[in-house]
């Protein structure tokens, strides 16, 4: 049951929910810890403090416990994967709190890192436990904050695109396309998918913001669409994605589109030419 709270909580947090879902989340089960996510870049061999917030946002008096784990990612899916942290490397000030209704306390936590450890991306979460008496069977509820810790030095942001999809004809309103991507580097970065649509004196660019976190040794997949064009015809599509550091991959591919109303006319010509067929065909039995 623990470990189901915490995959519900962590993942809503790792994908990038907006702060005040995820603190309306939380809410919802009464424990809340802040910040949602946190990005640290520090140098091996040295020691940082910083902070966070538990709060108790119940009417009764709870007791916390915060713990330390590491995460990684599955490929292509993207599931996240929660393991006990083999890396003493964070020192929480507490690991047991008493928290009164509605009280929130900030509690601090070091950062360090061994001098030689080697440069990249280290990734954990920080949880608050608790367990509340609802009913009969009592409920244990965990909240994460997610920390992504790179360890300075020469970071790798190499990226290779795996393969890419996009239909060959297209109907709708929206024309989708995906791309896998694979993390060959040591630390973490985001990539932004986008598209466009040219051909007929028309272009088309992808308009909704596509942004993914891609962390290192891990393959995922990203997309976004473009809007369709007014008129049916051959189009060309340029798709990609594109990098912090503004490396640009992207791929070309020809295809059909062909709106819903321009189906109307060949079907009103292929009634109409069966009604003129059968017209004549009365005329001819009328005359013999």
């Amino acid at each position: 049951m623990q470990r189901a709270w915490t995959a519900i909580l962590l993942v809503a947090c790792l994908v990038g929910l907006a702060p005040t879902a995820a603190a309306a989340s939380a809410k919802n089960r009464g424990l809340l810890i802040s910040p949602l996510r946190s990005y640290v870049s520090t140098d091996a061999g040295q020691a940082e403090s910083h902070t966070l917030t538990v709060a108790n946002l119940t009417e009764k008096p709870i007791q916390v416990a915060l713990s330390v784990e590491q995460f990684t990612v599955a490929d292509y899916s993207y599931d996240y994967r929660f393991k006990p942290t083999q890396l003493d490397w964070i020192k929480l000030g507490t690991t047991q709190l008493q928290l009164k209704a509605q009280q929130s306390r900030t509690i601090p936590y070091d950062i360090a890192v061994p001098a030689g450890t080697a440069p990249g991306g280290r990734y954990f979460t920080i949880l608050a436990t608790t367990t509340f008496d609802s009913g009969a069977v009592p409920t244990k509820v965990q909240a994460a904050t997610v920390l992504y810790l790179t360890v300075n030095g020469k970071l790798d942001t190499s990226s290779t695109l795996v393969s890419s999809s996009i239909p060959k004809v297209s109907l709708g309103k929206e024309i989708p396309f995906s791309l896998t991507v694979k993390n060959k580097g040591n630390t973490h970065f985001f990539v932004h998918a986008s598209g466009t649509l040219t051909g007929m004196h028309t272009q088309r660019q992808s308009k909704q913001d596509s942004t993914h976190l891609l962390l290192p040794n891990s393959v995922r997949i990203v997309g976004n669409t473009i809007p369709a064009p007014l008129l049916p015809g051959v189009y060309r599509a340029t798709y990609g994605y594109q990098t912090e550091n503004g490396r640009n991959v992207q791929q070309s591919r020809y295809l059909l589109y062909i709106p819903p109303w321009s189906l109307i006319l060949p079907i009103c010509l292929l009634l109409l030419g069966v009604g003129v067929r059968k017209h004549k065909r009365y005329r001819l039995q009328r005359r013999h």
